[in-house]
């Protein structure tokens, strides 16, 4: 058994896009604008972590989940296809997931760890999830956990644990990034992102239509391993 490293590179590439660390910086910095410098870069860890534990949760039990409520894996692929697809358009649009109404402001008056540890508390939904661990992130997550085998798993996992990190670094230096890329430099990022996802969602479908339609594809264009 060996490690799958094209599905190892597609996954990261893949769940990367649709967490999309940059374009949800600024939707971040404006939950944590008016906090001090010390809880934001501490929110912005937190936050990370959060990320991670959702992603590996769907990871280990997705397929389980699917199993429950009678889901084929095809059928999975074909639908998760078309979800990731809609995600991609709209980052294409320039259109946020998420609106920011009504989140409460974290608890102030303590020391900086647990202001930010409150803080994310009340951000978890829906920052968290379902803004970047959305629909369109945990369908990719079980697509990619059902392809790989058991050495890729642990793999992906890693790969997982460095796309939430690479999360909470793009959140921990939000404000410069804003300053630095500027609304263009930010909008160009996301654009740039939705079109790969896009890319990625057509094929989740041609593999979902290739293992019911066994041999009406050309295999040579196909990313099912299993």
């Amino acid at each position: 058994m060996s490690i799958e490293w094209k599905l190892v590179f597609n996954c990261f590439i893949g769940v990367l896009a649709i967490l999309n660390p940059l374009g949800n910086a600024a939707i971040f910095l404006e939950h944590v604008a008016n906090e001090p410098v010390k809880v934001q870069r501490a929110a912005a860890f937190f936050m990370g972590a959060a990320i991670f534990i959702i992603m590996l949760v769907f990871f280990l039990f997705g397929t389980r989940i699917l199993g429950v409520f009678g889901i084929t894996i095809p059928a999975f692929r074909i639908a998760g296809g078309v979800l990731i697809l809609l995600v991609g358009i709209r980052m294409m649009q320039g259109m946020s997931k998420f609106s920011n109404e009504g989140l409460e402001a974290a608890t102030k008056g303590r020391n900086y760890i647990e202001a930010a540890r409150n803080k994310v508390v009340r951000m978890i939904v829906p920052l968290a999830m379902p803004l970047f661990v959305g629909p369109g992130t945990i369908t990719t997550v079980i697509l990619y956990a059902d392809r790989a085998n058991n050495l890729t798993s642990v793999i992906l996992v890693v790969v997982l644990l460095v796309c939430a990190f690479l999360a909470s670094v793009a959140l921990f230096f939000s404000s410069f990034l804003q300053k630095l890329l500027g609304k263009n430099g930010m909008q160009i990022v996301v654009r740039f992102m939705g079109l790969i996802l896009c890319s990625i969602a057509i094929q989740f479908m041609i593999d979902g239509v290739a293992q019911l339609l066994p041999g009406v594809l050309n295999p040579e264009f196909l990313h099912i391993t299993k």
